[in-house]
């Protein structure tokens, strides 16, 4: 019998606060650093962003010899290729994933879901519903704050009043923080945070345009945003993104395979 694999989706209501740039993060993270198997089911549709930047990976590949031969040597050492995108309307996301695992030979550990920016239908909501933990980055503002805790709040009083639903639990953290925000600002939103019974994640990440540093395409500068490489160890210096995978795997019980 196949093991049942985790469906994972960092999940937002404000738009721009890092839901899909972390799902390509740790999905890249956990398959080619932990040694785990992953996919991801790109669920933003129509735009379906994450399966258009392998897209435009691979053709930057084509014509780029340095990231050929860096792909071709992470293949070889890992014994694996990269891990598969699928693009799916949100509302079909879960028997398209059903589908695609059920072809699969290979077991997989998680699957990860970008749902699109707004949950506004009952196609989406089962889908969200349907996974086992969502987490959820929030940016020090008041407007991504209160957009947060609007959809958020009801969601965990639905899990409290039902508890056959799928959905284990929601875990929040604090994304792009500078140094400009005042300390009591954040203390005072994490205690709101508490208020609600919302789990807050330990691990912040601060403000870094490393986040947003993918391929070049010409040229061979290190990487950390990517579908096809993991996080650039000097890049990952500093950015947390470590911190941050370590303490998701021990919220969601999974051991490294690496």
């Amino acid at each position: 019998m196949k093991k049942k694999p985790l469906f994972i989706a960092f999940s937002t209501q404000k738009g721009g606060v890092g839901k899909s740039t972390f799902t390509v993060l740790v999905a890249s993270y956990l398959h080619y650093l932990k040694g785990l198997n992953v996919a991801v089911m790109d669920c933003d549709y129509p735009q379906c962003s994450v399966y258009d930047m392998r897209k435009r990976e691979i053709r930057q590949l084509e014509t780029n010899l340095h990231y050929q031969s860096k792909a071709i040597a992470l293949f070889d050492s890992l014994g694996k290729q990269t891990y598969r995108i699928v693009c799916s309307k949100p509302e079909e996301a879960i028997l398209k994933a059903r589908e695609f695992l059920a072809g699969e030979p290979a077991d997989y550990d998680v699957v990860f879901f970008d749902l699109p920016g707004t949950i506004n239908n009952d196609g989406v909501i089962s889908t969200f519903m349907s996974m086992d933990y969502v987490f959820v980055p929030m940016a020090p503002s008041r407007m991504s704050m209160e957009s947060t805790l609007s959809f958020i709040v009801p969601v965990k009083e639905v899990l409290g009043e039902y508890k056959d639903l799928n959905l284990k639990a929601i875990h929040l953290f604090w994304n792009r923080v500078d140094g400009r925000i005042k300390k009591d600002w954040l203390e005072h939103y994490e205690k709101l945070i508490c208020q609600f019974g919302l789990p807050l994640m330990q691990t912040v990440i601060s403000q870094s345009v490393r986040y947003d540093k993918e391929q070049s395409i010409e040229g061979s500068d290190a990487v950390f945003l990517s579908t096809i490489f993991p996080a650039d160890r000097n890049l990952l210096k500093g950015s947390n993104l470590d911190l941050l995978v370590n303490e998701i795997m021990e919220i969601i019980h999974l051991k490294p395979q690496l």
